[in-house]
């Protein structure tokens, strides 16, 4: 410290004799950021900023060297042409000469090669410190800003900056925030050339002169929130957006639907009155509760004991939580589902829960699950998954959730029967999950009949922590590594961009990727295409629901918060789907000329008609040749004009059967354009009906009252009647649905509901005998909600 202090008066904010935050030559790190993170708190003990500064890099994009300096080091250069500013900036960077140099050592590691710990100026004072650290705080939300930016959200240009601005306005209106308008950049010709909107609560306030002695301070709200958009001038003189960053890092006031948000401006805080618009990216909105006493009691018949301890804590006071947001979930909606598992020493271990229309959601669109558990490889305080499906417009659809915090093979195996139970005993045709060797054990002793594959998109987040060097050290190998999971269409294909990707970043020898290679058959899109899959990438790759809930999973957050939130994501996920029922049978677009697209068009939902109507337009590149008939069954090879691969397409005329080497069909329920192509050979100008797959149809939810409806009953009475009930409300809220549809079919039902119901008093008098074996517990002992419900109107 002595060589410090001769560069001038330097305050030690933290004991930087610990030799534990002291950098030292020949200190080893992990990796650059490990190395980063700690020559960072070095700084912070002794108040100054850090950043990266030179760095070599190799052919392989590995970065060997890499230097962090004081913010202050170096000399800031003057730009040719650069014109003298009215205000210039200050001077910061005076030449400091503190760094600490890292180089890659040949067995993996970083090694600290050299340190100096001199500074030429002043360091951080305690009253100083504050501002330092907002500075810093603030330069780093701009660098997290570049990862957060949502390049699926297309937005339109704008005539001028105050149109992009009212856009914007109207968007956090129905958002719930405020905007305010900050840095710009103006031309020589006096033209804003690039403005950057943000959320009000941006940035960080920085403290002012004497504001210790107001009296009544103003209350801080600004939270360095990530939000924003950016314009920039193109070409034809309108205003583009080139960055529009929707995650906000603060909970947000309610949407501006049913009342007016204003927007404050960073020039004059006006107010300005917004409306509501329809489109909406990100919702981060958290509702307050103001919860009442949290009852600890779990239905006898919810529970199910786990012969050892749980394996991970849970935090205080979320065991009461959860149990007050399903017995309130369940007092509000009789036929919601959920199962507890408790340990030995009866703590709450593992919860599952259902609601209705998720249950119902299932029986159109269960063939593929997805269990996302997406919380272990993301690292949350809170273990969170999800069982997902896609729906017929290629949304993502939630069948259940579960909060494990056992994740054994008994405890995996009570979730699964527990999720299999809540939907009727029904399996899905294939499951997707993360590579675990316990959840395979489970699936394969509780779902027998289901194909169990790795999901890709679990594989790509794997792959992002494992490789994290590489992924850091390369642009590139993202997009090469998505294109071999995502993007590849048969198995040479495939393989040869797999060898190519690991040459080109020596991952030849990193034994992850080939434990991942050696199981390709059970996540590799090109093996396996006999098991439907559903189109599941696309969903998955849009959107994620654990990210969307990953604050509200963190240990500051109250979990009740958390199911408020998530309750409201999943409001916002069925009225978009709704929407799209809506649309799909309101469109007003002009019909395809083709007969066969005309018929996919009127079928089909939008989202599905677009991958049929991809498969049309191949088949019009499609060459056919090579035919035999054997009896009623012709051979036909047809091959792509651009791909050099045939494939054998074989067609029946005694029952109308066409099949395909390639497997589409089975795989994404679409027929393929090789199969399109025999069909125009023999003058089929209309798809065969047993050829357009019921979940793609717009009327996918429309199937008769007592389709998948068979239920189980065991010899618990009290386990029956909830089935019972469940069932027989699944089945009524179907009919709802489609007598609500027009005056005449609500007439119908309403009519013949009083019928119903008396002629249920009859059969309930006819076996009244039979009501008290049906009910067992005495009036002083505690039931379930549904249970309760149902014994009251049977007395």
């Amino acid at each position: 410290m002595a060589d410090m202090a001769s560069a001038g008066v330097t305050t030690i904010l933290g004991d930087a004799s610990n030799a534990k935050w002291l950098p030292r030559v020949d200190m080893l790190f992990d990796s650059e950021t490990d190395a980063y993170d700690f020559y960072n708190t070095y700084a912070e003990n002794e108040g100054f900023i850090v950043r990266r500064s030179k760095s070599t890099v190799s052919t392989k994009n590995i970065i060997t060297k890499r230097t962090f300096v004081c913010s202050r080091e170096g000399f800031r250069e003057k730009k040719k042409g650069e014109k003298e500013a009215k205000c210039p900036r200050p001077v910061t960077r005076i030449g400091c000469p503190a760094c600490m140099t890292i180089r890659l050592t040949p067995n993996g590691k970083y090694r600290v090669t050299e340190f100096v710990p001199n500074h030429n100026h002043q360091l951080a004072m305690v009253a100083t410190y504050d501002k330092l650290r907002a500075k810093k705080l603030r330069r780093n939300a701009r660098v997290a800003r570049a990862d957060l930016v949502d390049d699926t959200v297309r937005l339109p240009e704008f005539e001028s900056e105050d149109e992009a601005y009212e856009f914007y306005s109207a968007y956090a209106g129905r958002m719930g925030f405020r905007v305010r308008k900050t840095s710009a950049t103006i031309s020589a010709e006096n033209v804003v050339t690039r403005r950057m909107f943000v959320c009000s609560r941006e940035g960080f306030r920085e403290q002012k002169k004497g504001e210790k002695r107001v009296k009544k301070p103003r209350k801080e709200f600004r939270t360095g929130c990530p939000a924003c958009m950016v314009i920039r001038i193109s070409s034809t003189g309108k205003y583009r957006v080139t960055e529009f960053v929707t995650f906000h890092n603060h909970q947000l006031e309610a949407p501006s639907s049913a009342e007016i948000l204003t927007s404050e401006t960073a020039e004059n805080g006006a107010d300005h009155v917004l409306n509501t618009v329809n489109e909406s990216a990100d919702d981060d909105a958290q509702k307050h509760i103001n919860s009442p006493q949290c009852s600890t009691f779990v239905p006898p018949g919810y529970k199910n004991y786990l012969r050892s301890k749980r394996m991970k804590a849970i935090q205080m006071g979320d065991a009461g939580a959860t149990l007050e947001y399903l017995q309130r979930m369940q007092e509000d909606s009789s036929s919601f589902y959920y199962a507890i598992q408790v340990d030995k020493d009866d703590n709450l271990t593992n919860v599952f829960w259902a609601d209705a229309k998720s249950v119902m959601d299932f029986c159109y669109f269960g063939d593929v699950v997805c269990f996302d558990t997406t919380y272990k490889v993301l690292d949350y305080d809170r273990p969170f998954a999800l069982f997902t499906g896609i729906n017929h417009h290629k949304q993502t659809v939630i069948f259940g959730a579960a909060l494990l915090y056992d994740e054994s093979v008994e405890s995996l195996k009570w979730l699964l029967e527990s999720f299999k139970t809540a939907m009727s005993g029904k399996q899905p045709k294939t499951i997707l999950t993360d590579r675990c060797a316990v959840l395979s054990e489970a699936i394969a002793a509780v779902l027998p009949a289901t194909n169990h594959r790795y999901c890709v998109w679990h594989i790509y987040q794997n792959a992002i922590v494992q490789l994290s060097q590489v992924f850091h050290g390369s642009r590139t190998l993202g997009y090469d590594f998505r294109r071999c999971l995502f993007d590849c269409e048969d198995e040479e294909e495939f393989l040869k961009e797999w060898e190519a990707m690991c040459g080109k970043y020596d991952l030849i020898d990193n034994k992850w990727m080939a434990t991942l290679f050696e199981e390709r058959e059970k996540w590799a899109l090109v093996y396996g295409r006999e098991t439907f899959y559903a189109d599941m990438k696309s969903a998955q790759q849009k959107e994620s629901m654990n990210t969307e809930l990953k604050k509200y999973l963190c240990n500051k957050t109250e979990l009740l918060g958390f199911f408020e939130h998530y309750e409201r994501i999943l409001s916002e996920k069925r009225c978009a789907e709704l929407q799209a029922d809506i649309n799909a049978n309101q469109s007003n677009q002009k019909p395809p000329p083709m007969r066969m697209l005309r018929q996919a068009a009127n079928v089909y939902t939008p989202a599905a008609y677009k991958m049929f109507e991809r498969e049309f337009e191949l088949y019009m590149d499609c060459i056919l040749y090579g035919c035999n008939e054997v009896g009623t069954i012709s051979e036909y090879k047809v091959m792509i004009e651009e791909k050099a691969m045939d494939h054998l397409v074989k067609s029946d005329s005694f029952d109308g059967s066409v099949t395909c080497s390639c497997k589409k069909f089975e795989f994404l329920g679409i027929q393929c354009c090789h199969v399109l192509k025999v069909l125009d050979t023999q003058n089929i100008k209309e798809l065969p009906p047993q050829y357009i797959l019921k979940r793609w149809r717009k009327d996918a939810k429309t199937r008769g009252l007592s389709e998948d409806s068979i239920f189980s009953f065991d010899c618990f009475p009290q386990s029956s009647l909830a089935k019972r009930y469940s069932s027989l409300c699944r089945i009524f809220s179907i009919a709802a649905a489609l007598a609500a549809k027009t005056i005449d079919s609500y007439a119908f039902l309403e009519s013949h509901s009083e019928v119903l119901s008396n002629q249920l008093n009859q059969v309930l008098q006819s076996r009244s005998l039979e009501m008290p074996a049906m009910i067992p517990a005495p009036c002083d002992q505690l039931q379930n909600p549904v249970e309760s419900m149902v014994a009251e109107s049977l007395r």
